[in-house]
């Protein structure tokens, strides 16, 4: 079963984008790193990223075995917390990517 499990913002000045979704959104900072913070707000999750740092704003797809990423159909990218995502542009220009958590990015990411 794939869920949504984000939407990745991109954004020029981590700390503005961070203060503005508090502000405007009540949000809360589940994780943080210098070039990536993760909000909740209620069951939504948002990942505003540095986009000097990445290049695509996506909706993220949770998948929940690694085996369900569609790695023939897009880019893969195994990213620096241990999560693999893979990156499928539609034909409108947007991109989804499909992601995977292991047991531990589970426990930071899903609360186990």
């Amino acid at each position: 079963m794939s869920i949504v499990d984000h939407i990745a913002l991109l954004v020029d000045n981590l700390e503005e984008a961070e203060e503005w979704y508090i502000s405007h959104l009540n949000a809360k900072v589940t994780f943080r790193d210098e070039k990536y913070i993760r909000l909740t707000v209620k069951n939504t999750n948002i990942a505003l990223i540095d986009k000097e740092h990445y290049p695509w704003a996506h909706i993220g797809i949770l998948v929940e075995n690694k085996e369900d990423l569609p790695t023939e159909k897009g880019t893969v990218v195994e990213h620096r917390d241990g999560t693999i995502g893979v990156y499928v542009k539609d034909p409108f220009g947007n991109y989804l990517e499909y992601i995977w958590y292991s047991d531990k990015q589970k426990e930071v990411f899903l609360d186990g």
